[in-house]
C-alpha cells in the first residue's frame, strides 16, 4: 500500500534529496540498518516543520514508499525526533504510553521504529534516519548507539555532496578523499566495533555462568551470532571503502596450509550453521605463501552465501584443490541458479546472485571482498552455474 502523498517538495527540498541520492553509502548504511535491528523498511528523511519528504529508501516490507514521496510531518514519527533531538525507539508503538495515540501507527501500520536525528556539520537539523516495520520488534537500546555514528556518517557526507555541488563537480580532491576516507574508517573500525566488542563480550561472560537454564542459552547464543554477522558485515564495510578510495586490499602473506585453514573454517561455520552438512574434500598439495585471516575471509563469505542461498536439507561441498601452480578453493551448493544476466555484475558491490534466501539478506558486499582478495593476491574467481550440478565458486590462488 503505498502511503498518502503530500504535497510536492520545495526546491530547496528536492535539492537536498538529489544530494542524499547522489551519496554511494546510503544504500550500505540503510541495508546495515535492516540487518542489524531485523526491521524491513529503511529510510533516510528531509524533515521541516512541515513536511517530511523520503531521500532514500530501502523497503523490504513492500510499504511502498517511494524517493520523493511527501508526508505530512504531524503524521510521522520523525516529528517526535524533530522536537526531542535526540534518538528514539520504539518496540511496539500500541503500547508505548508516549506514542500510543500518536497518528503514525493506525495511518500507516508502523509498530516499531528506530530513529536518529540528522545534522549538517554547522549544526542545521536536516531530518531523520530511521528503521521501521509493521511487527512489534525487540530492538535493544545498544543499537541505538550504532544508528548515532550511522547518522553522523550520512550528515558528513551530505556535508561533502553540497560542497561538491557548489564546486560543481562530481570528484573530491585527493585532500578531501583521504580526509573522507579516514574519518570514515575511523567510524566504522572504532565507534562502531567498540559497542559491538562490549556487546559479544557481555555476552560471553554471561554463557560462563553455571546457573543459566536452556532459553537463556539460546538466547545469549543469538546475540553472539548476531554481533558475529555484525561485526564481519563491518570488515567488509572496511574493505569495501579500502577499495573504492583507490587502495589495493592489504595482505600479509606467510607460510600456510590450506587444507588445515580449510578445515578449521568449514568448523567455524559449521558451529552456527547447525543442522546443515558441509562435505569437506582436501586434495594434493595445498602448501604455499598467503594471508591466512584474508583466505579466511574467502572461506567464510562463500561457505555463509552458500548456507543462506541453498536448501537447509541440502549438502554443501568445500574442496581444497592443490594444483602445480596453484591451489583451488571451492564451493558449491544446489541453490538456486544465477541467471546468465546476472553473471557479468556479480562480483559487483550491493549485488547478489539470486533473490532467494531474503530472510537473512546481507549488505551485498560479500562476493566483491571474495573478489578482491583474490586479485590481491594475483588471482582469480570463476563461477558456474547449472540446474545438474548446483552453483561452484571457484579461488584460484598461485602458491605464491
Amino acid at each position: 500500500m503505498r502511503p498518502a502523498e503530500a504535497a510536492s517538495p520545495s526546491s530547496n527540498v528536492a535539492s537536498d534529496v538529489e544530494a542524499v541520492g547522489r551519496i554511494d553509502a546510503v544504500k550500505t548504511v540503510l541495508r546495515v540498518l535492516t540487518q542489524t535491528t531485523g526491521l524491513r523498511l529503511a529510510v533516510v528523511a528531509r524533515v521541516t516543520p512541515e513536511s517530511w519528504t523520503c531521500c532514500a529508501v530501502l523497503d523490504e516490507m513492500n510499504f511502498g514508499l517511494r524517493v520523493g514521496d511527501t508526508l505530512v510531518v504531524a503524521t510521522t514519527f520523525c516529528n517526535t525526533v524533530m522536537n526531542l533531538g535526540r534518538p528514539l525507539l520504539v518496540n511496539k508503538a500500541s503500547e508505548d504510553p508516549r506514542l500510543k495515540d500518536h497518528p503514525a501507527p493506525k495511518m500507516y501500520g508502523i509498530e516499531s521504529y528506530v530513529a536518529v536525528p540528522l545534522y549538517r556539520r554547522t549544526g542545521e537539523f536536516f531530518g531523520v534516519m530511521c528503521a521501521l516495520d509493521a511487527n512489534p520488534a525487540s530492538v535493544s537500546e545498544d543499537k541505538l548507539e550504532v544508528f548515532r555514528h550511522l547518522g553522523d556518517l550520512v550528515g558528513h557526507q551530505l556535508e561533502q555532496q553540497e560542497t561538491l555541488s557548489e564546486r560543481d563537480t562530481q570528484l573530491l580532491g585527493a585532500r578531501e578523499a583521504a580526509l573522507l576516507r579516514e574519518q570514515l574508517m575511523g567510524i566504522v573500525s572504532h565507534d562502531l566495533r567498540n559497542p559491538l566488542n562490549a556487546i559479544s563480550l557481555a555476552a560471553a561472560t554471561l554463557m560462563r555462568r553455571t546457573d543459566l537454564d536452556d532459553r537463556a542459552r539460546r538466547g545469549l547464543r543469538r546475540i553472539l551470532d548476531s554481533s558475529d554477522r555484525a561485526n564481519r558485515l563491518i570488515l567488509d564495510l572496511l574493505d569495501f571503502t579500502h577499495v573504492r578510495t583507490g587502495m589495493v586490499l592489504p595482505v600479509k602473506p606467510k607460510p600456510v596450509d590450506l587444507h588445515e585453514l580449510t578445515q578449521q573454517v568449514v568448523d567455524e561455520v559449521q558451529l552456527t550453521a547447525q543442522g546443515r552438512t558441509l562435505d569437506l574434500v582436501c586434495e594434493g598439495d595445498a602448501r604455499g605463501s598467503w594471508d591466512p585471516d584474508r583466505i579466511a575471509q574467502v572461506l567464510t563469505n562463500l561457505i555463509t552465501n552458500a548456507v543462506q542461498y541453498s536448501p537447509a536439507d541440502s549438502h554443501i561441498r568445500v574442496e581444497a584443490r592443490g594444483e602445480p601452480r596453484e591451489v583451488v578453493l571451492g564451493v558449491t551448493n544446489a541453490g538456486a541458479v544465477i541467471p546468465e544476466s546476472r553473471m557479468p555484475s556479480l562480483f559487483e558491490p550491493m549485488t547478489r546472485g539470486t533473490t532467494d534466501g531474503s530472510e537473512r539478506r546481507s549488505v551485498g558486499l560479500g562476493l566483491f571482498i571474495v573478489n578482491q582478495i583474490a586479485r590481491a593476491h594475483g588471482g582469480h574467481v570463476d563461477v558456474v552455474s547449472t540446474e545438474e550440478s548446483g552453483t561452484t565458486f571457484r579461488v584460484h590462488l598461485p602458491r605464491g
